[in-house]
């Protein structure tokens, strides 16, 4: 026979009911308010993609900070002029809400890197365009405020802009080069952001937007650089990898040889020698012949800052006393050492 209970812990059952220290069997459950569900289980939006972002970015930011660098040297030996480039802000949106943002006139010059099948724009502000006619064209900085902005650049104008995001296009394969060697196509470009068809509306899209300043003028670029792509190189991006520029070093480099190049020295044919006392040499008189100690057909030596370097033979080339070099003696030297 079953246990059955006693009054007291029957009292006390219903008591405990009661006072909803126990639920009673097939009784309503009380239904949770929106407040309590929030604070259990935190909203999650399945579209967005700001957790994958952030590790990737750790990896851009110094990407694109050497970006800004080598553009920045890029600019003033080709300008040669005082260059500062400075990134302002960097920010991951839908690439449609970006594009809402942009005002015409503007440039927009698309890269392709066909082996992570992704695509980079250059996306050309007025203030960047007109500062960039002015300071390769030369001139002061024009009143942008007080004019009539038009639709789109003048065919001039793009055509210098095409040549700073060209030269822009290797700085930033340059900087990429430390996490992951890119090889970047420059396609097309385009003065209206609804014929950007390579970018799909809802993709998110990195934004870094840069400020160019050359002397007095000021303009600002950015860089749109596509997320999803870059899935297939997260390991290569999930680390900000710091450093020197090797194109610090290869700019030195080049400077430094075309300044060798133009450096004078001072040539010498000796013709032959011969020795004499000094009582000798106070007895010649005009019209003495010395008599060196090598023919007049054998060749002579030429020497480099009192150095030995060639051998040759004496001429006349049209008109002027003139030596044409037979040998080489810094190779015939290397050669012996080499063999040795």
């Amino acid at each position: 026979m079953a246990e059955v209970l006693s009054q007291n812990e029957i009292d006390a059952l219903l008591t405990a009911v009661t006072d909803g220290k126990v639920e009673a069997v097939g009784s309503p459950t009380v239904e949770a308010t929106p407040e309590d569900v929030s604070k259990k289980y935190p909203r999650y939006d399945l579209t967005s993609q700001e957790r994958m972002t952030k590790g990737k970015l750790v990896a851009l930011k110094g990407i694109h900070e050497r970006f800004a660098n080598n553009f920045r040297m890029s600019l003033g030996q080709s300008l040669k002029k005082n260059v500062s480039v400075k990134i302002i802000k960097s920010e991951v949106v839908k690439f449609s809400d970006y594009l809402t943002s942009l005002s015409r006139p503007l440039n927009l010059s698309n890269y392709e890197c066909e082996s992570l099948k992704a695509h980079m724009l250059i996306v050309s502000r007025s203030t960047f365009g007109y500062a960039a006619v002015d300071a390769y064209y030369g001139g002061s900085e024009r009143p942008f405020t007080k004019t009539v902005q038009p639709e789109n650049f003048t065919s001039i104008e793009s055509e210098v802009i095409k040549k700073f995001v060209l030269m822009a296009m290797k700085d930033l394969e340059q900087a990429w080069s430390f996490n992951y060697p890119l090889k970047l196509t420059y396609r097309r470009a385009e003065n209206n952001p609804q014929f950007i068809e390579t970018i799909q509306p809802n993709e998110q899209v990195s934004i870094v937007n840069c400020e160019v300043e050359i002397d007095n003028l000021k303009g600002n670029f950015d860089l749109v650089v596509q997320i999803h792509p870059l899935d297939a190189i997260q390991h290569a991006l999930s680390v900000n990898i710091t450093g020197q520029i090797p194109g610090e070093e290869n700019v030195w480099s080049e400077h430094w040889l075309k300044e060798l190049m133009e450096m004078e020295f001072e040539v010498r044919g000796i013709l032959g020698q011969t020795e004499k006392t000094l009582k000798q040499i106070r007895q010649l008189k005009v019209g003495d012949v010395l008599v060196l100690g090598q023919d007049a057909v054998s060749p002579i030596s030429l020497t480099v800052q009192d150095v030995s370097k060639f051998r040759g033979m004496m001429g006349v080339f049209r008109g002027n006393n003139a030596v044409r070099l037979t040998k080489d003696l810094s190779k015939e030297k290397q050669e012996s050492t080499d063999g040795k």
